[in-house]
């Protein structure tokens, strides 16, 4: 009985399907908390000094671009082959959660700087 490649493109875009959807879940569920608790507790952008309040959109942009490359690595759409599909999703988790990660730190550090 044959073994199954593991390691194939087919199988590595289905691994990244779903991890990305529980990464992209997760990250979700942690903006979501931290805005709600932002603007429940009256807290806004502009009562920051002008450049903690440039940091913190830059942080921002930079978070909502990552949230964007984990969705779309855990999305099961493929574009072309699945070769294609697996570098671009590749990519797309990796590069979407380094810019989430830094767009989070970004924004916590501008709001305790400010």
């Amino acid at each position: 009985m044959d073994e199954p490649d593991l390691m194939s493109a087919r199988a590595e875009v289905q691994r990244t399907d779903r991890t990305g959807t529980i990464w992209f879940a997760a990250a979700l569920v942690a903006v979501t908390l931290f805005v709600a608790s932002l603007v429940l507790s009256g807290w806004r952008p502009s009562l920051l000094p002008a450049g903690a309040a440039v940091a913190w959109w830059i942080g921002f942009a930079l978070a909502a671009l990552g949230l964007a490359g984990i969705g779309y690595a855990g999305c099961p759409i493929y574009w072309g082959n699945v070769e294609v599909a697996h570098w671009q999703k590749s990519v797309a988790i990796r590069a979407g959660l380094v810019l989430f990660l830094i767009g989070g730190v970004t924004v916590v550090v501008s709001m305790l700087a400010g």
